[in-house]
């Protein structure tokens, strides 16, 4: 099947018309996403002269149509950049926009040669051709781009671009002496030209599902961290804490908690502001994560306290983290002339209880607990066993600890 040129144009327009008004709504949309705010922002520049192009191509202009050839690199590149920072790369935002400004420019200069719109096209196709292929690269080689649901879409989307933007090249270079024909210029083209227009498409709509499935991811994850110290929130732990006694059950592998409370904290927070003592925590919170193993979790359990969970370790194994995080959090100074921080922490480990999970949990919490109510009793700044505390505290008692707030600060 054979198309006409105008019919192509025709087609042309419609798509660039359409990848327009859904970009530019997808600009406002992803706005706090920075990765979807350049490929959104890209697309519309991409489309915007897309149309540019199709209009030159209709009236003949070549100023005009070097002008929307810019203009799509530009695009392109930033369409490029958005895909660097969505893998965590340098979007090398300067280099690139000097390289769509040079190339403006310079296509611009070019249609005042005798042979302008043959440079024109082939400087334009070689550029796409090499970001769609700089493109496939970056995505290929990363592993977070294997599980995304829309990467795939955006890469045979680029694998398109960059077969049709080869071809054009080599046929111009094999069979027209260098001459690029765009496939939009074709006087009698296959319908398989087209392909171009539906690999726009396809990525655009690509791009919307990796947006979407950063934003959702980035919620998630709100939903489980402290939003002041970046650890993990208490339902977070919680969760993640019965999911360990599970496997204690199954395995009986050993399971120990650390509760840690920041002393003398409300005497920071009256003497030099809330401010301050945010800071102060933010603190102790990066010491508690540069402290623990990988296999730790640690969390924010509540104000001033902390809990950190240690998989496949005794009590006392657990002393050598508790006296890592001593020496550690001793070296933060406190704000004035306040000296140095320090915590107290309850250590213990989980030796049995009640019958269910969330049960269990709460058992080796409060234990741990009542361990940190006996260091700060014993002078703060050290931890305590739970299982060297000489007066027991009965079990109702332990469980009240874990709703109720410490008077010892």
């Amino acid at each position: 099947m054979h198309l006409a040129q105008q019919t192509i144009l025709v087609v042309m327009m419609v798509v660039f018309s359409s990848t327009l008004v859904m970009a530019a709504g997808l600009v406002l949309a992803l706005r706090a996403n920075e990765a979807g705010r350049l490929w959104a922002v890209g697309h519309v520049i991409a489309s915007g002269a897309g149309l540019v192009i199709a209009a030159s191509a209709s009236a003949g202009s070549a100023e005009l149509g070097a002008l929307g050839a810019g203009a799509y690199v530009f695009g392109r590149l930033t369409i490029y950049r958005g895909v660097r920072v969505y893998y965590g790369m340098s979007e090398h935002a300067a280099l690139l926009h000097g390289v769509g400004f040079v190339t403006l420019v310079l296509l611009m200069l070019l249609t005042g040669l005798p042979d302008g719109s043959r440079l024109v096209h082939g400087l334009a196709y070689g550029l796409l051709a090499l970001i769609s292929f700089f493109t496939v690269i970056t995505m290929l080689r990363s592993a977070r781009g294997r599980r995304s649901i829309g990467s795939p879409l955006v890469l045979a989307s680029h694998l398109v671009l960059l077969i049709s933007q080869v071809a054009a090249l080599s046929y111009g270079a094999t069979f027209k002496g260098f001459e690029v024909t765009p496939f939009f210029l074709q006087p009698e083209g296959s319908v398989w030209l087209l392909a171009p227009l539906v690999a726009v498409l396809l990525g655009l709509f690509g791009f919307c599902l990796m947006s979407m499935e950063q934003i959702i991811a980035r919620n998630e994850s709100g939903a489980r961290t402290d939003a002041l110290t970046g650890l993990l929130n208490r339902g977070a732990l919680d969760m993640l804490a019965i999911s360990m006694i599970a496997r204690w059950q199954r395995n009986g592998e050993a399971l120990s908690c650390l509760v840690i409370d920041v002393d003398y904290f409300k005497l920071v927070n009256d003497t030099h502001g809330h401010h301050a003592g945010d800071n102060v925590l933010r603190e102790i919170a990066t010491a508690l994560d540069n402290s623990r193993r990988a296999s730790d979790i640690a969390a924010r359990y509540g104000g001033e306290e902390f809990c950190i969970l240690c998989p496949h370790t005794d009590e006392h194994q657990a002393t050598a983290l508790a006296n890592r995080i001593l020496r550690k959090v001793r070296a933060i100074e406190l704000p004035g002339a306040g000296g140095h921080a320090s915590v107290s922490i309850g250590v213990a480990e989980l030796r049995g209880g009640p019958s269910s999970r969330e049960g269990l949990w709460r058992s080796l919490f409060a234990t741990a607990d009542r361990a940190l109510y006996q260091a700060k009793q014993r002078g703060r700044d050290q931890f305590m066993l739970a299982s060297s505390m000489i007066e027991e505290t009965p079990v109702g008692d332990a469980l009240q600890s874990v709703t109720e707030p410490q008077m010892i600060v």
